[in-house]
């Protein structure tokens, strides 16, 4: 028996707005990131709403030129480390596997990688 008063549909609708909006930051990202020839992985898409990251232009840039540093060294797996963020990227197909947001300084244990670049 429903005992609230007045309409009742549309009573889970922040609940709705919260995942459209997540989808859509998620989708911009990526159009941003296709700008510069990365892709974002699946786990990389669950990351960026889970840890709330935000790419600017100035954060793709900075992950493009890492990624390029990364392969100039024949790196195919690599971390690119930014003052706020550190990125888990597979160089070859430029495609961001993972997020890693501070502290580091608990659990920053990163496994099959081949190589790292630290910016800024």
């Amino acid at each position: 028996m429903d005992l609230r008063i007045g309409p009742t549909s549309g009573v889970n609708q922040v609940n709705n707005v919260g995942k459209a909006s997540a989808k859509s930051s998620v989708e911009f990202t990526e159009a941003l990131l296709s700008g510069y020839g990365i892709k974002l992985s699946n786990h990389a898409k669950s990351r960026l709403v889970t840890r709330e990251v935000v790419l600017d232009e100035e954060k793709i840039q900075k992950i493009s030129r890492g990624i390029e540093e990364l392969g100039k060294k024949g790196i195919r797996e690599g971390v690119i480390i930014l003052k706020d963020l550190a990125v888990v990227v597979g160089v070859p197909n430029r495609t961001i596997v993972t997020f890693k947001t501070p502290p580091f300084t608990k659990g920053g244990v990163f496994s099959q990688i081949d190589g790292a670049v630290i910016l800024e």
